[in-house]
């Protein structure tokens, strides 16, 4: 029985994904959403509803654009939203998906923008591969 190879490349992001997360301790979870919205591959854990997460990343994405319209850019690069359970961090990758994620309150939270970003070329290649 041969492997089917979309699966494959899927596992591919999600071990860069989980590798980000082994990297960078205060992520708490991860995940890639293309340009127009899809959900590539999530490191959510067991019991979260992957379109449930789809849509709100997907909100979130939208509203943060739009402030960055409203100040005079094309869309943010880069955002840190802190919620009262912890922080929800965007990183724009290339060709406009969003590699997100999320930590705790007492997150080193510049810590893991920056691994974020480093992880951002081997995100980039896995999603090219999974989408």
């Amino acid at each position: 029985m041969t492997e089917n190879p979309e699966s494959r490349e899927g596992r591919d992001l999600e071990r860069v994904l989980a590798d980000l997360r082994a990297l960078s301790p205060d992520i708490r979870s991860c995940a890639v959403l293309t340009r127009e919205g899809r959900l590539l591959g999530s490191s959510h854990p067991e019991g979260v509803d992957r379109e449930r997460a789809r849509a709100m990343l997907e909100a979130l994405v939208g509203l943060v654009d739009e402030v960055a319209r409203e100040n005079g850019k094309e869309r943010a690069l880069q955002a840190r939203v802190r919620t009262e359970l912890g922080h929800v961090l965007l990183v724009r990758l290339e060709g406009g998906a969003v590699l997100a994620a999320t930590t705790g309150l007492d997150a080193r939270v510049g810590l893991a923008l920056y691994d974020m970003r480093n992880a951002r070329s081997e995100v980039e290649r896995a999603a090219k591969e999974a989408a």
